[in-house]
């Protein structure tokens, strides 16, 4: 196996992954640049084939797909813990793809790969979730943003929906769904050694700047930085949350007098009731659930 891999999503962004590697993969032969690749069948499955290319020496292993495929690639290559051992990259695949837009990585696939045969890597924050799925504990890594509550709701939803119907569709149904259905919750938030007991409309620990396909929802977070930015859109009524979701696309909601913005190491958050967690999109177990960042844990391809 070479050193670069490519793991590509081929039905992400409603198929248009699979419809553009072709591209890519072209550009990738012209430049003689030495790679192989494997396509994912099913979801999780870009775990396997991240931690399968790295017992195999990959020193260099590329999402080419939304979040939740980086997301699986970097679960993989942290299978047995953090490692310094490989470099990590994303090609931004769709409407998504928000932790790329922290790196200023170019939109369109082929100069997003110009820009990783450079080869520059900067070091980045990891986070580490500790919950419960089905029951048993387990635990979970990040690269951009976790979050409970509402966005998690319309997450959990639409992963329920047959893959065949694309993400655009399930997910825009579930949000409508979602906003007719969800109650605020009640939450307990230990953020390092302070803590705060409150309802909220959702919960959202950043360590990059983007999600919900280029919600800037903190705009204060650093890759970097060796702090969690933990932002709590409180007790709003679905009206009021509605009127202000415009905002979040340029960053003003955090002036808000419902919205709260915190920096912390480790966070602990308790919920009365069922509350998900999504991490880029993916259900990663229920509360309660512990955050632990882990500074500067990988390198990524910039």
């Amino acid at each position: 196996m070479h050193e670069l891999v490519f793991i590509v999503n081929p039905v992400a962004a409603n198929g248009k992954v699979g419809k553009i590697w072709p591209r890519v993969r072209e550009y990738l032969e012209s430049q003689k640049v030495p790679f192989d690749f494997a396509l994912t069948e099913y979801p999780t499955h870009a775990i396997t084939l991240a931690w399968d290319a790295l017992q195999k020496g990959a020193s260099t292993i590329v999402a080419f797909g939304g979040d939740g495929t980086l997301n699986e690639v970097l679960n993989g290559v942290f299978r047995e813990g953090p490692t310094a051992d490989v470099a990590i990259g994303a090609i931004p695949g769709g409407t998504g793809s928000d932790f790329t837009r922290s790196l200023d990585v170019p939109r369109d696939p082929v100069e997003a790969v110009r820009c990783i045969l450079r080869g520059r890597t900067r070091l980045v924050d990891v986070g580490e979730i500790r919950c419960v799925k089905e029951g048993k504990p387990t635990s979970r890594y990040f690269i951009n943003v976790a979050g409970l509550g509402f966005d998690a709701e319309v997450a959990e939803r639409s992963n329920r929906m047959p893959k065949f119907m694309g993400g655009t569709i399930p997910y825009l149904f579930n949000l409508v769904v979602s906003l007719f259905s969800y109650r605020n919750k009640n939450f307990r938030i230990r953020l390092d050694d302070r803590v705060l007991e409150q309802k909220a409309y959702l919960l959202t620990v950043a360590i990059g700047k983007y999600f919900g396909g280029g919600m800037f929802i903190a705009p204060d977070a650093g890759l970097d930085d060796g702090l969690f930015d933990v932002i709590v859109v409180g007790d709003m009524s679905k009206p009021e949350f509605i009127a202000n979701v415009p905002r979040v696309y340029k960053g003003t909601h955090i002036d808000h007098p419902k919205v709260d913005a915190y920096k912390a190491r480790r966070v602990e958050i308790h919920c009365d009731g069922q509350a998900f967690i999504e991490a880029e999109g993916e259900i990663a177990g229920m509360a309660p659930a512990e955050f632990t960042l882990i500074p500067q844990a990988v390198k990524v391809l910039c």
